[in-house]
């Protein structure tokens, strides 16, 4: 060992020149991608502010000149003009051009035409010059029109309109400005284009009259809640909602928001189109047909106009879904409403006839004895060893190595320009010997090593755990030195557990010897060699302690998992958590979806460790429940037992170990700084009673 120690040194001394060499020239690109993307993001945002600021500017104009030419015309006046701007409903009003001069007295005159726009019409929520605008649908309106808010988003067509004013709640008349065009875009990502009268003393309304419907030959289905009409490609649909009398929203079509695979014999999340506000709930009722895709009866949640529903392809080919594609109905929940119990198409009875046709659901898996499942209720309990049985080719029970995934993943090992180094081996007891004996045929059957014969080799240590058994390790420290870092992120562990909040089910999986199931390049095989007393070996699959290990093993579970991740399930590195905010044929659902995608990848699970369809688990260092996201007790307990710390190092053991739960300690920060104050480089070590103080104030403000 201490022959070794100068080239630790030097290894040291250059992978930290190399790693600050890095960093500068990593600063510095991002420095100047940001820059780059700076100056994109801000002439696209002068370009988008000139062009407002341009037909602000013109809409202005138009509604000055008008005003003045009304005043002098004598037609309208200024305390009428000042009372009647405060009208946010309109009355559209057709007369007959008068003489200049002229004043039309109100009345039964029968050359004006008076169609009202109240509250309660059909509304699409559209986008317009990025904006999501909600638009108005008036089948009983002869024009279409716009408040001066709207004169920003859209282009000046003409000064003249086919109406003159519009009639404001009180009687007072308003002018029209002119014509503006607008490009609306629809849920579906398809552009409407159409020309509004634009309304001055009307802010922010936008109405669409018989005017556009007429041109385009639209329907309006109040069965489904949406428009449609023909247009040079297909058909457009704009979705709207209605109210009742009591402003409870009614029932509307549910169609796909993009056109979507479904393999055979899947289940896959898909997103769907519905006619709701940001963070409304509704329960999605399934259409009684659509072949051989199952769809589930569930309780979701719109974000911008879309929500995920699991849909079960139970045939033996692909099934297509296409964009528009109607689906089913969803029905808006009040806030106070708990749903117990969803749509009978969602029956138990179905999900079992899907699982029998997927696989073999009565023969009991090898190791179900292992199987660990939370809910008491036998049916459900059921339910989910049904699913595992069909599944059952990913918790086959065996101590040697798993498969390797069957998707095209590697591990490399860049080092650059580094020269191969052969470090000297560590010398162990006969015992010791024993051990590494043990571990390498262990490893040799299983496939995951073999025999090397390159120049690399790093030695074998042993390290003891606390229940007094050995760990065989490899001590990579002089590979990880001069292995270029993959910067691939992690994902936050407090934006994880935010996200678990108000599920009611949880499933954990756990990948067995989940590094294990991803391969070592060919070319980097050697780089991983490790020498024992007989002679050198070297991983032909991805050992633990690389640096570059955790990052390969997110990429491929982000990639295998893609599309369920944040809706149903959340992966961290091999932990795996599903969790569902409906009943147990919703979570067998969404965790069906996660063993597929395991089971396309090749991956195998370590069943033991697994825990399914429970209301309360540890995941990450917290205790995930119904109530919500605690810290683990025995974490706690540890944090209040913490000694007092006698140096710098134990200052910052307590700091990780506390700050791990700093979500939960409000003024964290604040609260530990006289204490990190002593882990700066140019304070010496004097613990008094500011440090006493914070050590106890974060115990009991954790504990």
């Amino acid at each position: 060992m201490e022959d070794n120690q100068p080239l630790i040194s030097q290894l040291r001394l250059a992978r930290k020149l190399a790693k600050n060499q890095r960093k500068r020239r990593h600063t510095k690109r991002a420095e100047a991608r940001r820059e780059a993307e700076t100056r994109a993001q801000a002439e696209e945002l002068a370009v988008a502010a000139a062009l407002r600021a341009r037909r602000q500017h013109e809409g202005d104009e138009a509604v000055t000149q008008l005003e003045r030419r009304r005043q002098q015309q004598g037609f309208i006046t200024s305390e009428h003009y000042e009372q009647a701007v405060d009208a946010a409903k309109v009355r559209l009003v057709q007369r007959h051009h008068e003489r200049e001069g002229e004043h039309e007295e109100r009345g039964d005159d029968e050359s004006a035409q008076y169609i009202e726009a109240d509250d309660g019409l059909p509304t699409a929520c559209m986008e317009v010059a990025g904006e999501r605008r909600n638009v108005k649908l008036d089948s009983g309106a002869r024009y279409t029109v716009a408040g001066t808010e709207w004169i920003a988003l859209g282009d000046r067509v003409s000064d003249t309109a086919p109406v003159d004013c519009v009639e404001g709640i009180g009687g007072f008349l308003l002018d029209v400005v002119g014509v503006w065009r607008f490009e609306l875009t629809n849920i579906f990502g398809e552009i409407v284009r159409v020309d509004a009268c634009i309304i001055n003393g009307c802010t922010d309304e936008f109405l669409l009259g018989v005017d556009f419907m007429r041109e385009h030959g639209a329907n309006m289905d109040f069965a489904k809640n949406e428009m449609k009409y023909e247009s040079a490609g297909p058909v457009i649909v704009i979705p709207f909602r209605t109210f009742d009398g009591d402003n409870r929203g009614k029932v509307a079509a549910v169609r796909m928001a993009a056109t979507r695979r479904l393999g055979r014999s899947t289940v896959t999340p898909i997103e769907v189109a519905v006619t709701a506000e940001d963070g409304e709930k509704g329960i999605f009722l399934p259409a009684t047909k659509l072949g051989s895709v199952m769809l589930a009866a569930t309780v979701t949640e719109a974000r911008n106009g879309k929500t995920w529903v699991p849909a079960i392809n139970a045939g033996r080919d692909r099934v297509k879904l296409p964009s528009k594609k109607e689906l089913g109905t969803w029905i808006l929940l009040d806030d106070d409403v708990t749903v117990l119990e969803v749509n009978g198409s969602m029956s138990r009875e179905r999900i079992v006839e899907w699982l029998a046709d997927m696989g073999d659901t009565e023969t009991p898996v090898d190791n179900e004895h292992e199987m660990k499942i939370g809910v008491e209720d036998e049916d459900s309990r059921s339910l989910m060893k049904k699913l595992l049985r069909v599944y059952r080719n990913l918790v086959v029970d065996a101590d040697d190595c798993p498969p390797a995934t069957a998707l095209d993943v590697e591990h490399h090992i860049d080092t650059g320009d580094a020269k191969p180094m052969m470090l000297k081996r560590r010398r162990h007891a006969q015992k010791e010997n024993e051990v590494v004996h043990t571990n390498v045929q262990k490893m040799l059957s299983a496939g995951v090593i073999e025999e090397g014969n390159g120049a690399w080799g790093f030695p074998v240590v042993l390290v003891k755990k606390k229940d007094g058994e050995v760990r065989f390790c490899i001590d990579y420290r002089a590979l990880n030195a001069v292995t270029r870092k993959d910067a691939y992120p992690l994902p936050r562990i407090d934006e994880t557990l935010e996200s678990l909040g108000g599920a009611v089910l949880f499933t954990t999986l756990d990948l067995r010897s989940g590094y294990w199931q991803i391969r070592v390049a060919s070319a980097d095989k050697e780089k991983t060699a490790f020498t024992t007393k007989r002679r050198l070996y070297q991983f032909k699959r991805m050992p633990f302690v690389l640096t570059n290990a955790p990052a390969t093993f997110q990429r491929l579970m982000n990639s295998v998992l893609q599309g369920l991740t944040w809706p149903s399930c959340l992966v961290y590195l091999d932990d795996i958590v599903i969790y569902t905010r409906g009943g147990i044929e919703r979570h067998v659902l969404e965790v069906a979806c996660v063993l597929e995608r395991l089971s396309a990848a090749g991956l195998t699970l370590k069943l033991k460790k697994c825990m399914f369809a429970t209301q309360r688990m540890e995941y990450l260092g917290h205790e995930l429940s119904v109530d919500g996201v605690r810290p683990l007790d025995r974490l706690v307990t540890a944090v209040r037992e913490f000694p007092k710390p006698r140096d710098a190092t134990e200052v910052k053991r307590f700091v990780h170990l506390a700050g791990y739960y700093r979500r939960f300690i409000e003024g964290f920060g604040a609260m530990m700084s006289p204490m990190t104050k002593l882990l700066r480089k140019d304070v010496e070590w004097e613990w008094g009673e500011a440090q006493d103080d914070a050590f106890e104030r974060v115990k009991e403000a954790l504990t």
